[in-house]
């Protein structure tokens, strides 16, 4: 058990680091972070898909 423990541990991180790249993506696209970086650990690599698809957001002025 303990030798297989880091084996479930890297697709976990690799889930969580797609994440944090998604919400960064989104926030660059002038979206709320905290909103994205729930979606990011929650979603992986579907919120990276949905991070890169969307539009840039612009705010009114």
């Amino acid at each position: 058990m303990a030798d297989t423990l880091p084996l479930t541990y890297w697709p976990m991180f690799l889930h969580c680091l797609i994440g944090l790249v998604a919400a960064q993506v989104a926030q660059r696209k002038g979206y709320d972070l905290s909103v994205w970086m729930l979606w990011g650990m929650v979603g992986g690599t579907v919120a990276l898909v949905d991070a890169v698809r969307r539009p840039q957001r612009f705010l009114g002025q």
